[in-house]
């Protein structure tokens, strides 16, 4: 008794950050559990404002692989590879992020559809109570990061609506993901901070504060701005039947305009198995690559695709990572054609080996895909 009482004054005293992924409706949601379970998590008795003001931290995967995060002993890394050092907390749901050996007291990681949903079920074997807007939440942030839509989810969340007086749970997690997905980079991280160091609520479905902020208009000009984008890439998208592949290669736009709406290739291409975004980073002398396979066909997926971006991005100089049926990387801007055409012929010669077939059907159970 006396050893738990001296370790909960010591987590009390302990500084901690929540450091999850930046910009990701998933990041912010897995920030936001942390901190609205934040004493059954961890067995402590903050107050809620201590809680609050624990700062939050945006950043992206390959951040942490390129060593320029600096991490703490009290750090709660959520929805992100696991520091190289020691920190307080780890979660994440990564096929890419799978441990090697045992993982240490308080490090989680599983495949599950969406790092917010795998909390929660931490949280609820710890003996949180479970509510119907609770199970809303785990259900919408599963579908948005695991790419679950169905094609009236598509139309609700990516096109206008003549009203938003009523909204599905997946509609509302949209349009407070569309609030930090701005092309206004430091506006994003205020805004992804200011939500998660002000007034929580139950889950953001209810949160008063945070729908005060207006949402709603954040998404209508994102939906603006997708139309704008889709108008533009039309004129240099192509398919390239062989690798069964939506190639999207932005370094031949003629303007940049709008903001990508990632799932309109497996709407004007309904046959592709795959697609592949191609877009140079000026500044930082790097190409970023994003892959996917079709939200609406997975079972066509025969390529384990986080595992791919690793070994395309490492192969081409860079880092990258992600889920068996999408992922993401960076590779040296010289390289970026070598990069795309490594990836075209994996389509092309697709052949699942046994061992990334388990992984895959283990991944299929922990999605509800097929």
């Amino acid at each position: 008794m006396c050893f738990k009482y001296n370790l909960i004054k010591y987590l009390n005293k302990m500084k901690h950050r929540i450091i999850t992924h930046g910009n990701c409706t998933d990041g912010y949601s897995s920030a936001f559990v942390v901190k609205r379970f934040f004493n059954i998590l961890f067995d402590t008795e903050l107050s809620e404002q201590e809680i609050l003001d624990i700062p939050v931290l945006g950043v992206q995967p390959q951040d942490i692989q390129a060593g320029k995060v600096q991490f703490s002993s009290g750090d709660i890394v959520v929805d992100l590879p696991r520091p190289p050092t020691k920190v307080f907390f780890w979660c994440d749901h990564h096929l890419t992020t799978k441990p090697s050996k045992e993982l240490p007291q308080n490090h989680h990681w599983k495949v599950t559809p969406s790092c917010a949903g795998f909390l929660i079920d931490i949280i609820l074997e710890k003996g949180v109570k479970s509510s119907k807007e609770l199970l809303d939440f785990k259900k919408a942030i599963d579908v948005i990061d695991n790419a679950e839509y169905t094609k009236k989810d598509m139309k609700e969340c990516f096109y206008k609506q003549k009203s938003y007086h009523t909204l599905t749970p997946v509609q509302k997690l949209t349009l407070i993901g569309s609030m930090f997905s701005t092309r206004d980079r430091i506006l994003n991280d205020e805004i992804f901070r200011t939500l998660l160091t002000s007034e929580l609520g139950e889950t953001p479905l209810s949160n008063q504060a945070l729908w005060q902020l207006n949402p709603a208009l954040f998404h209508r000009a994102q939906l603006e701005s997708f139309a704008q984008w889709r108008k533009n890439v039309d004129t240099y998208i192509a398919y390239d039947a062989e690798a069964k592949c939506v190639v999207q290669d932005d370094r031949l736009a003629k303007i940049n305009i709008g903001v990508p709406d990632r799932f309109y290739s497996y709407m004007k291409f309904p046959e592709a198995s795959y697609h592949v975004n191609l877009r140079i980073i000026e500044d930082e002398k790097k190409a970023r690559l994003g892959i996917g396979c079709n939200i609406f066909h997975k079972e066509r997926c025969k390529v384990n695709i986080g595992a791919l971006c690793k070994e395309v991005s490492e192969k081409f100089g860079g880092s990258g990572g992600g889920h068996f049926t999408v992922g993401g990387g960076f590779v040296k801007a010289e390289k970026a054609d070598e990069a795309l055409k490594f990836i075209l012929e994996k389509f092309k010669n697709e052949v699942l080996p046994n061992i990334e077939r388990g992984l895959h059907d283990a991944a299929k159970g922990e999605t509800r895909e097929g």
